[in-house]
């Protein structure tokens, strides 16, 4: 082996890094503060992680209306590990968690079973499957199991709201 080998390979694992794991930002620090904040808070009180099962794990959206973006996250409860969506709203009030161990709608309290989900546009007229269509006043989320079942959530006067989209 050549003296410059080593050299080259020391220069191509400092380009590079020896460790590419390492130079991956955790899904905490991928938030904005403000988000970061809401989502310590509740990860706490509520036993929550960040469940990066899904990519993306976080989709942005104005989900209350206001004008601003809000995120949601997937989330796991850390005793059950079973699966959810926290909504963390950058007006005053506490995040809303639907699933991970609290029942919601035909989603049921594990969305272990969501394996794709979007942004609903605000404005978007939405036909449920099985109840009346909704125009969005603001973004919702259009969670999905690939070829297979999907919903919608939304906020309605600050509440959670699940429409079915189909089987």
């Amino acid at each position: 082996m050549s003296r410059s080998a080593p050299i080259a390979a020391f220069a191509i694992a400092a380009l590079f890094g020896c460790n590419a794991a390492a130079q991956v930002p955790s899904p905490e620090d991928q938030l904005p503060n403000w988000a970061l904040k809401k989502w310590l808070a509740v990860a706490k009180i509520e036993g929550l992680r960040i469940s990066t099962r899904v990519d993306p794990f976080a989709r942005r959206g104005d989900f209350d209306g206001d004008g601003r973006s809000d995120v949601a996250l997937l989330v796991a409860r850390r005793s059950t590990g079973k699966e959810g969506i926290a909504i963390l709203l950058r007006r005053d009030g506490p995040p809303i968690v639907v699933g991970a161990g609290k029942p919601f709608g035909n989603g049921g309290d594990d969305f272990s079973w969501l394996d794709f989900w979007r942004v609903g546009d605000r404005d978007a007229l939405r036909r449920g499957g099985y109840a009346p269509s909704v125009r969005l006043k603001a973004d919702g989320l259009v969670v999905a199991k690939e070829s297979s079942a999907s919903a919608l959530v939304y906020l309605h006067r600050g509440r959670p709201i699940w429409q079915q989209q189909g089987d």
